[in-house]
């Protein structure tokens, strides 16, 4: 393994462990449990602009960086980079006002979707070679998402690095946080 995954993992670990949190691995091909009705009904309703709509064309090997996008099926995060196929190591944490379910999706070897306890952070880290990893969530009836400690290998990833939406804005910059369209009550 990779010096920057080691790495990597462990930062997922211990953002996970300084809260006190427990940890729940999800194995790649594991899904959390369906959602009631009332969860269903919230998950497809509409996140600020900026993360609303599927990235244009977006490929294997496309801009480097951390892709998130909000559509009627709940979240949506993937990471890629060009088409030298060298590996990557990207991380970060994600926590919502309310508990979340995940869908792993093109997750290989050495990466790693992590639940908290309460199943309000999730940690990830993909070991990517160029091509796409993610991980579909829920957030449910959650009113906040906030991104942090976003990683590429030891590095910080910058704003400009993370794509939002079907426009692929950028946050102003890493921690950011997206919040629930207003007037979309849980």
């Amino acid at each position: 393994m990779k010096r920057s995954l080691k790495v990597a993992t462990a930062a997922a670990a211990a953002a996970l462990g300084c809260a006190g949190l427990g940890v729940l691995a999800v194995p790649a091909t594991a899904a959390t449990p369906a959602p009631s009705a009332k969860a269903a009904a919230c998950d497809r309703a509409p996140w600020e602009g900026a993360v609303q709509g599927t990235p244009k064309s977006f490929s294997a090997g496309d801009r480097g960086g951390d892709y998130l996008w909000h559509d009627t099926h709940g979240f949506r995060l993937r990471v890629t980079h060009g088409k030298n196929h060298d590996q990557r190591t990207y991380s970060g944490v994600i926590t919502a006002s309310s508990a979340m379910r995940l869908d792993p999706v093109k997750l290989e070897r050495g990466d790693v979707v992590k639940l908290s306890a309460n199943r309000r952070s999730l940690v990830f880290v993909f070991a990517n070679h160029g091509y796409v990893d993610g991980v579909n969530f829920h957030t449910d009836c959650a009113t906040r998402l906030e991104v942090s400690r976003l990683h590429v290998g030891n590095s910080n990833l910058s704003a400009s690095q993370v794509y939002l939406g079907a426009k692929r804005a950028h946050p102003k910059a890493v921690p950011f946080a997206v919040h629930r369209k207003p007037g979309v009550h849980a």
